[in-house]
C-alpha cells in the first residue's frame, strides 16, 4: 500500500522508512540482549570473560558492520540528499562507524592482554552504547528527512533494497 503519489512523500504521520526502523529496533533488542549478559561478565571465570567480550566483536563484524558498510553505501547518500545541496548531515554518523572500530580494535587488544573483567566491561559497554546511540540518532535524526522525501515503495527500491544487497555482501 502507498503511502503517497509515486515519487512524492506520503500524508502526515506516515513513514516511509517503518520497515527499516523495525530492522533498528530488531538489531537493538540483540544489543540490549549482549549487554544484559555483560553485567555478570565480572562473576565469571576469566576464560568465560573473554569469551563474552569476543561476543561483543562477534556481534559488531557480523551484524552491525556489514549494516554500517550498507548504510555508508546508500542510505547516507540518500539522507545527504534529503536533506538538501551541501548537507553534512551524515558526517556524525558516519564517523561514529569509525569509533565503533576504534574501540572494537582496543577491545580485541585488550582480550588478547587478559585484561581485568572490569576493562572488558567497561570497552564493551562503551562500544554497545555508541552503537545504540547511533541507531538512535539514525531513527529520530535521519531517517525524518527521508520519510519527507521518499514514498515507501521509492524508499524500498531506491534505498532499502540496495541498503540490504549491500549488507548481505560478503567482503
Amino acid at each position: 500500500m502507498s503511502t503517497g503519489t509515486p515519487g512524492q512523500p506520503g500524508p502526515p504521520g506516515t513513514r516511509s522508512t517503518a520497515s527499516l526502523r523495525a530492522e533498528h529496533e530488531k538489531i537493538v533488542a540483540s544489543l540490549r540482549a549482549i549487554a544484559e549478559r555483560i553485567e555478570t561478565l565480572h562473576e565469571q571465570t576469566t576464560p568465560q570473560q573473554m569469551l563474552m567480550a569476543r561476543e561483543v566483536l562477534d556481534f559488531v563484524r557480523k551484524q552491525i558492520a556489514p549494516h554500517a558498510r550498507a548504510e555508508e553505501y546508500t542510505l547516507y547518500p540518500a539522507a545527504d540528499w534529503a536533506a538538501g545541496e551541501g548537507s553534512k548531515l551524515t558526517e556524525a554518523p558516519r564517523f561514529e562507524h569509525q569509533l565503533v572500530v576504534r574501540r572494537c580494535d582496543a577491545l580485541d587488544k585488550e582480550i588478547q592482554a587478559g585484561a581485568p573483567a572490569g576493562k572488558l566491561m567497561h570497552l564493551c559497554y562503551s562500544i554497545l552504547g555508541l552503537i545504540a546511540a547511533h541507531f538512535a540518532t539514525t531513527d529520530e535524526v535521519l531517517l525524518p528527512y527521508l520519510d519527507k522525501a521518499f514514498d515507501t515503495p521509492r524508499f524500498e527500491k531506491e534505498v532499502l533494497t540496495p541498503l540490504r544487497t549491500e549488507r548481505g555482501a560478503k567482503r
